[in-house]
C-alpha cells in the first residue's frame, strides 16, 4: 500500500519529488515517456529541458523550513500596531508622531481665591439696595411727620383722645355726691336716710366715664314727707352713636297729658330740657317728680328730684333746685 503522494516505482520522475503527484507519473506499462504526456491533463512543464525541481512550500511535509519574514509594519489602530501618542490632530500615515501638548498652567493664586471680575449684575443689586434705602427714608420721614402732628400726646401711636375729649373732663378721686348740694332736700325733709355714689373712670382707648349719686331724706311719722335727689353724669365715648342726653330726653318726654309737662330750657349748656310728672292720691302722700337735663360739648348731666308728701308740692321750687344742681355740676367738671 502506497502513500497519497507516492506511486509504484517506475518512470523517470523521481519518487522523492513531493511536488509531483502519483497520477502525474507515467506508468511503465503506458509505453509513453513523460515528455510526451498531455500537458492539459498532466503537468504542463513536463518536457521542458532539464529535470524540474520545484521549491518546497512552507509547512509541507518534507519541506525545508524557511526563515520567517516579518510582515509590513501595521498601520495605526490595526491589531498589533504600536500605539501612537495623541497629538490632537487626525493621524496621518507616515507622519511623525507629535508629543501630547499639556494644557497651559496658570500660576497659583496666593492668599485666597482670585478676585471676581465685575459683572453687570452688580448694577442691578445696587439699584435694589438703593431703592430699599430710599423706601426706608420715606417711611422714616412719614413717621416723624406723624409723630410731630401728635407731639402733644403721651403716646403718638396710641389712642386718639380727640375722638371723645371736649370742654369737660373726668376728675379722678372725685366723689359723685360732692358735685351737688345734698342740703336742697332739707326744704322737704330734714332727716338723711341713705347716700350712695359710684364713679367710673374713662377708658384709655375709648373715653367715656361717669358719675352717679343718690341721696334720700325721710321725716318720721305715717304721713312724713320724703325727698330724693339723683345725679347722672356721662362723658362722651368714642364707640357711642347717641349721647346719654338724647336717650334721657327720649324717655322723659315721651308721655303727655294733664299730669305731665316738659319743654326746653335755656342757659344750661348747648341744650337742655325739663320734664315734670305728678301722681295724686286721696289717702296717701302724692308723688311729684321734676327732671332737668343738659348737654354741652362732651358731657351730659341729669338731675331728678322726687318729693312724696300729703298735699301739694311747690313745682317752681323743685325746678329751681334741679336747675341749680345741673349748673353746679357743669361748673365743677369744666376744664
Amino acid at each position: 500500500m502506497t502513500g497519497p503522494n507516492q506511486q509504484p516505482p517506475g518512470g523517470d520522475v523521481p519518487p522523492s519529488d513531493p511536488t509531483v503527484q502519483w497520477w502525474e507519473r507515467p506508468g511503465t506499462e503506458s509505453g509513453q515517456p513523460p515528455q510526451q504526456a498531455d500537458p492539459t491533463i498532466l503537468r504542463g512543464d513536463i518536457g521542458t529541458p532539464g529535470p524540474y525541481t520545484a521549491p518546497p512550500t512552507p509547512h509541507q511535509s518534507g519541506a525545508n523550513p524557511q526563515p520567517y519574514t516579518a510582515p509590513p509594519a501595521a498601520t495605526p489602530y490595526q491589531s498589533g500596531a504600536n500605539q501612537q501618542p495623541y497629538t490632537g490632530m487626525p493621524y496621518q500615515a507616515g507622519a511623525p508622531a507629535q508629543p501630547f501638548a499639556a494644557p497651559p498652567q496658570y500660576p497659583a493664586q496666593q492668599w485666597g481665591t482670585p478676585p471676581r471680575p465685575p459683572s453687570s449684575g452688580n448694577k442691578a443689586v445696587w439699584w435694589i439696595v438703593g431703592g430699599a434705602v430710599a423706601l426706608v427714608g420715606v417711611l422714616v420721614i412719614g413717621l416723624i411727620a406723624f409723630a410731630a402732628n401728635k407731639a402733644d400726646e403721651t403716646d403718638p401711636f396710641g389712642p386718639n383722645p380727640s375722638e371723645w375729649e371736649g370742654n369737660y373732663a373726668f376728675q379722678k378721686g372725685k366723689n359723685a355726691c360732692d358735685l351737688i348740694d345734698l342740703t336742697v332736700l332739707n326744704q322737704w325733709a330734714t332727716t338723711r336716710e341713705t347716700t350712695t355714689h359710684t364713679e367710673r373712670e374713662p377708658s384709655e382707648y375709648g373715653g367715656g366715664g361717669s358719675y352717679n349719686c343718690d341721696a334720700a331724706n325721710q321725716d318720721s311719722g305715717r304721713n312724713g314727707t320724703g325727698a330724693k335727689i339723683s345725679l347722672e353724669v356721662a362723658f362722651k365715648a368714642s364707640y357711642e352713636t347717641e349721647s346719654n342726653y338724647s336717650r334721657w330726653k327720649g324717655y322723659d318726654t315721651k308721655t303727655t297729658g294733664k299730669d305731665y309737662d316738659h319743654g326746653p330750657l335755656s342757659g344750661l349748656g348747648s341744650e337742655a330740657y325739663y320734664a315734670y310728672e305728678q301722681r295724686i292720691y286721696g289717702s296717701i302722700p302724692n308723688d311729684y317728680t321734676y327732671v332737668v337735663a343738659a348737654h354741652d360739648s362732651n358731657i351730659s348731666v341729669k338731675v331728678k328730684i322726687d318729693v312724696d308728701k300729703m298735699g301739694s308740692a311747690d313745682k317752681s321750687a323743685m325746678r329751681s333746685a334741679a336747675e341749680t344742681q345741673v349748673r353746679k355740676v357743669l361748673t365743677a367738671l369744666k376744664k
